[in-house]
């Protein structure tokens, strides 16, 4: 039996290991990705298959000129945070009429969760590009994508662990941002940097966290970050077909509460 957003419980089953864990690049820095000119303005590709080797999600920068309307229905499911503008959002999920789609308004700290086929609509309403960071899931459900913003103080960070349900993307909006990351088989860990508009790659099954590697005794600035992920197989959630959540209006989210740091 198929189990369909909404419908029901997806039981948790761990996905094998891939050999190698990874084989492409961890960081990718804004001005390494692979600029998409599109209809409605333009995709920088950052996280995918041509340059992390993972052909189950990309993670990317979309960009929509004022005035400029997308409308699709497509068999990838995706999650949108507006970084910037203001625009609207409508969707017609399954028993929704077509002249009561679902609507609201586009503002920074949009947080938007699509799922495979549901016809949605993005229009810019405002004078200024439109700006959001996306992560599209390539594989049918139960796997999704998600997303979720936070902030690490100078010296803060979580724990060294890793995860055997999902993939998962750090990406920087702003600030000093940076990781460690385990080689394919776990057996070292280095630290990389991530630079602002850049993103970092964390593979199923190898050990990582992410960290604002300042002193807090010489720096004030904060790691503002988007959490990325890509779930396979979740402990028992059900997933809607459209899921909205605003955060606060400049896009960030209170501080990281894990007490664990460098």
């Amino acid at each position: 039996m198929v189990v369909r957003p909404g419908e029901g419980r997806v039981p948790y089953v761990p996905l094998p290991r891939r050999r190698p864990a990874y084989a492409g690049r961890i960081v990718v820095a804004r001005d390494e990705g692979i600029v998409e000119k599109q209809p409605y303005g333009s995709f920088i590709k950052l996280m995918c298959e041509e340059t992390t080797g993972d052909e189950r999600f990309t993670v990317g920068e979309r960009t929509y000129d004022p005035a400029a309307v997308d409308t699709v229905e497509k068999r990838d499911s995706e999650a949108i945070h507006i970084l910037r503008g203001r625009g609207t959002f409508k969707a017609w999920p399954k028993n929704v009429p077509d002249d009561e789609p679902v609507q609201a308004p586009l503002l920074a700290g949009m947080e938007i969760v699509v799922d495979q086929f549901v016809k949605h609509e993005i229009r810019n309403t405002g004078a200024e590009p439109l700006v959001a960071v996306v992560t599209i899931c390539h594989l049918d459900f139960p796997a999704y994508p998600h997303h979720y913003p936070s902030i690490f103080r100078p010296g803060r960070g979580n724990s060294l662990h890793l995860h055997d349900n999902r993939v998962e993307a750090f990406y920087v909006v702003q600030g000093p941002g940076a990781m460690s990351i385990a080689d394919p088989d776990n057996h070292t860990v280095r630290d990389v940097i991530v630079p602002p508009g850049g993103v970092g790659y964390k593979p199923m099954y190898v050990y990582h966290r992410q960290f604002n590697p300042t002193d807090p005794a010489t720096s004030e600035e904060d790691c503002y970050w988007i959490h990325s992920m890509v779930v396979f197989t979740h402990r028992g959630s059900r997933l809607p077909q459209v899921h909205l959540r605003q955060h606060e209006l400049d896009g960030k989210t209170p501080y990281w509460p894990n007490t664990s740091h460098l």
